[in-house]
């Protein structure tokens, strides 16, 4: 296996530091000092300690979106001649994130999580740069949610923000997983909360409710 590079340790650490103290509490000298690296080194890979969090944010996100497509993809494959259900669709989003996000037999976060959630508190800005709501696995989402709103009444149909509300209600709710060991009822419950609500805001703009 090959040795980390410099970049990839501060990337590391920086995670691992933003997630557990928050983000303006952690500073560029407890990034460098914990990865081994000179105080400048922040500015010479990203820039400032803003872009290096993007950067984290960008490759963590790509990495989700990579497992979301093989998931939407293989729900699609699954439904035959048919195409997936609300449900199903809902399932391969939330479930990429518990997945990555989410360690069941450890009841713990990846720390990828927390660090979205301080994210969005202190950093919001950077965590909307971060999101390509054009990559491969959330533009098949999209594209297969948008079938169940009929073509005259797409114009009010927002993507973005029902996409917006699926990641907030997903994230916000896996804290409560790792609280005992109930995570498969939890899983379950939370599950079919999403499912619930992605259904009827699509019914409500397809003019069904």
């Amino acid at each position: 296996m090959e040795p980390e590079t410099t970049a990839q340790r501060l990337l590391k650490n920086a995670e691992r530091l933003m997630a557990q103290k928050g983000i303006a509490a952690t500073s560029v000298r407890e990034i460098t000092e914990a990865s081994d690296a000179n105080v400048a080194s922040v500015n010479y890979y990203f820039g400032s300690k803003s872009e290096l969090l993007l950067e984290l944010l960008k490759s963590r996100f790509a990495q989700l979106d990579a497992e979301l497509l093989i998931r939407v993809t293989a729900a699609e494959e699954n439904a035959a001649s048919h195409k997936p259900d609300v449900c199903n669709l809902t399932e391969a989003y939330f479930g990429t994130l518990a997945h990555l996000g989410f360690n069941a037999d450890t009841g713990q976060l990846d720390p990828f999580i927390l660090l979205i959630q301080r994210a969005s508190a202190e950093q919001e800005a950077v965590l909307e740069r971060a999101q390509d709501y054009h990559a491969p696995g959330i533009t098949k989402l999209k594209d297969l949610l948008a079938t169940f709103v009929p073509e005259d009444r797409r114009q009010y149909l927002s993507m973005p923000t029902l996409l917006d509300l699926m990641f907030t209600a997903s994230v916000a709710a896996m804290p409560s997983m790792s609280a005992d060991n109930k995570n498969e009822i939890r899983l379950f419950a939370i599950r079919g909360f999403l499912s619930a609500g992605v259904e009827a805001y699509l019914n409500r703009i397809a003019g069904n409710a």
